[in-house]
């Protein structure tokens, strides 16, 4: 780790200084730096299991930088993660192709699969993602995609190795595709439907599925065990926006497939619905971006409300590998200072039938499963202080 760490943080330095330096690059170039801080603290407990979380954490640090000139976009990231060590989150450069409508992109980046998952976590108003986008491993890759994003038409089609940070090419495949329809798109109005697939091979070790209870910091509730050698999703996406409000949902459905044995299939899904008090939510590229404050408190106003409320669920029962399943109720309310500034809180209560194994499960819920445990709850609230430039 220590090597990659060195190199990536030299990669993004020598980047860095090579457009400060230039004053004639920089401008040819048009830089712009970007990054986050993200901090959060939970406080949960489990009803029979005696699961206990109260911590606090710096959930993200980001820095990166982006760079266009004419047709060509570049972009590097690099996150602090849980150990204290950077990784790579996107890394790519963007090449129009003529005056086709078609772009290519190359590098690493997330496969396009899920309006939630495709979304940055800094316009989340609910801090966790859909249970089924983390279960089903929806992630960054190495590889290459075609896109053609149209007025009310998009197309995004790539194939990847895995992710840079791990070993890039130790023998894990993907493919993905996605189709957006837009029929409806004006400044404060949206109508958004979306469908996807992803194909993905397993490397040097088959797939699980596991999810925790809502927070980042809970270990998961849910597990099944490393049975997959390869599987399929697809998944279909909808959202509305009418100036304040809001409303999306998604459902995806995934193909487990073993060399040996059944095979098993899985589903989750979520619906939510917000208002934004004193400004409006906003989507462009495809996905939601940043909330819009009509009067921030730099300009003397009250800033932003949102409130929220999602229903959340994941099926991972299976006769061939049961995970068990979990439905997730969570309220949210962020307040925007400004558009880059904002904390808020998210209430939730997390309901689960526990699978047929303790393998791959959070302490606390391995050692209830083999006492003979089979449903639990978890009720917890996260609170979230956020900064972005």
């Amino acid at each position: 780790m220590i090597p990659q760490f060195f190199a990536r943080i030299c990669a993004a330095s020598l980047l860095a200084l090579a457009f400060t330096a230039s004053p004639a690059l920089a401008e040819d170039w048009a830089p712009e730096v970007f990054g986050r801080l993200q901090y959060d603290y939970t406080r949960s407990s489990g009803d029979e299991s005696g699961f206990d979380l109260d911590r606090g954490e710096l959930r993200t640090g980001r820095i990166g930088l982006s760079a266009k000139r004419g047709d060509t976009k570049l972009k590097a990231e690099l996150a602090l993660n849980n150990d204290g060590n950077a990784e790579l989150t996107d890394a790519y450069i963007k090449q129009a192709l003529g005056k086709s409508g078609w772009d290519v992109r190359a590098g690493q980046f997330k496969t396009q699969n899920s309006l939630d998952e495709q979304s940055s976590g800094r316009f989340l108003v609910f801090y966790e993602r859909a249970a089924f986008t983390d279960a089903f491993g929806f992630d960054r890759r190495v590889g290459v995609q075609l896109e053609n994003r149209g007025q009310r038409h998009s197309v995004y089609a790539g194939v990847f190795a895995e992710n840079a940070n791990d070993t890039a090419f130790a023998g894990g495949h993907a493919a993905a595709v996605r189709y957006v329809f837009t029929p409806v798109q004006t400044e404060s109005r949206l109508l958004h439907f979306g469908v996807s697939l992803r194909w993905r091979e397993a490397g040097d070790a088959d797939f699980r599925y596991r999810q925790r209870p809502v927070s980042h910091e809970a270990g998961a509730i849910l597990a099944t065990p490393k049975f997959a050698s390869d599987d399929l999703f697809g998944g279909v996406e909808a959202a509305w926006i009418d100036g304040p409000v809001w409303l999306a949902g998604e459902y995806g459905q995934l193909r487990a497939n073993r060399t040996a044995g059944p095979d098993a299939t899985y589903a989750g899904g979520y619906t939510e619905a917000g208002y934004v008090f004193g400004g409006r939510r906003t989507y462009d590229h495809n996905k939601f971006r940043r909330p819009e404050v009509a009067r921030p408190v730099t300009a003397g106003g009250p800033g932003a409300l949102i409130l929220a409320a999602r229903a959340d669920w994941l099926d991972l029962s299976d006769r061939a590998a049961d995970g068990g399943q979990l439905t997730t109720f969570t309220i949210a309310a962020d307040w925007f200072a400004t558009s880059h500034v904002h904390a808020g809180i998210n209430l939730y209560r997390a309901e689960a039938d526990l699978g047929s194994t303790s393998s791959g499960l959070a302490p606390a819920f391995a050692a209830y499963r083999l006492a003979g445990g089979m449903s639990e709850d978890v009720t917890g609230a996260s609170l979230r202080i956020q900064f972005d430039f």
